[in-house]
């Protein structure tokens, strides 16, 4: 599907370029011309340049710090051990017994009973009028 939508607009592309020897020399000309300005940029606009390298510096900076702050929440959650409280068992007054563990099947897989079992079964239909 992707090299289909490539193709069609790279034709839509070229069909859209001009025909005539003079009109392909102007596009060339403007083409080269557009090129030129937006590499000289920062040759015109220095303080432009120097802000935005500045700010994307702090940006990258920032980007590391939050990534590596989620990077060790998220080992020091897991080392520590604390799971979910749905895997948790609870006694009969309602506390906490530690993490239930979990039940294989070897046979079938790591499926558990619990996971087999459909949420929604559909309307019953009674067979006796066959």
């Amino acid at each position: 599907m992707g090299l289909l939508r490539i193709a069609t607009v790279a034709a839509i592309g070229i069909a859209l370029l001009p025909s005539d020897k003079e009109q392909q020399q102007r596009l060339y000309e403007r083409a080269g011309a557009t090129a030129e300005w937006v590499v000289t940029f920062c040759d015109r606009n220095a303080t432009v340049c120097t802000k935005s390298a500045e700010l994307w510096t702090q940006f990258v900076a920032k980007a590391q710090f939050g990534a590596q702050l989620a990077y060790e929440m998220a080992r020091e959650r897991y080392a520590s051990g604390s799971m979910s409280t749905a895997s948790l068992k609870l006694d009969d007054n309602g506390r906490g017994k530690g993490i239930a563990p979990a039940s294989l099947e070897r046979d079938s897989g790591t499926l558990t009973p619990f996971d087999k079992t459909p949420d929604w079964r559909g309307k019953q239909t009674s067979h006796s009028g066959i």
